[in-house]
C-alpha cells in the first residue's frame, strides 16, 4: 500500500519536530513570525524601492544643484536599504524552509555547532541560522556568515 499525500506530509512534519530543538506547536509560533515579519519586509522594499527611483518631479524641484544632490543621495541611501531588506528576506525564507521541510538544517540548530540555538536569540532574530557561539566565531575571525551557511 502506497502512502498517502497527507501520510508523507505528516511523516515530514513528524520528522522536523523530531530533529528541531522545538516542539511542533513552537515550530508553527516561530512560523507565523517569520511570516509576518517577511510581510512587513517586503511592504517596506516596495516603499524603498518606490523611493529609489528617480521621479520627474523631483528633477524638476530641484532647481538648486544642492537639492539636486540631496535627491540623489536619498536614492541611493534607499537603494542601498532595499537591497538589505532583500537579504534580511533571503534569510527568513530560508528560515521558514528549516521549518516547513528541516533543511538544511532543522529550524533551531545552529549551522556552525549543530546545537540548538538559545529561544532568547531567536526570539531577537527568529531567522538567525547561528547560536551566539557561533556568531562570535564569526565575528573573531572576521568571516562571512556565508562561511558557515550550509548548502540547501
Amino acid at each position: 500500500m502506497t502512502a498517502t499525500p497527507s501520510d508523507k506530509q505528516q511523516h515530514s512534519q513528524r520528522a522536523t519536530a523530531a530533529s528541531s530543538p522545538y516542539s511542533q506547536e513552537e515550530l508553527a509560533k516561530w512560523r507565523a513570525v517569520l511570516v509576518q515579519r517577511r510581510n512587513a519586509m517586503a511592504d517596506d522594499i516596495s516603499a524603498l524601492e518606490r523611493e529609489a527611483i528617480p521621479t520627474e518631479h523631483l528633477s524638476v524641484s530641484s532647481n538648486h544643484l544642492a537639492e539636486g544632490g540631496s535627491d540623489a543621495q536619498e536614492q541611493d541611501f534607499s537603494a542601498i536599504a532595499s537591497a538589505s531588506e532583500k537579504e534580511l528576506v533571503w534569510q527568513v525564507d530560508r528560515a521558514i524552509r528549516k521549518i516547513d521541510s528541516g533543511r538544511p538544517l532543522a529550524f533551531g540548530l545552529c549551522e556552525h555547532t549543530r546545537s540548538a540555538i538559545a529561544p532568547e536569540r531567536l526570539a531577537l532574530m527568529p531567522w538567525t541560522p547561528f547560536s551566539t557561539e557561533a556568531a562570535t566565531h564569526l565575528e573573531e575571525n572576521q568571516l562571512p556568515a556565508e562561511d558557515l551557511l550550509l548548502d540547501d
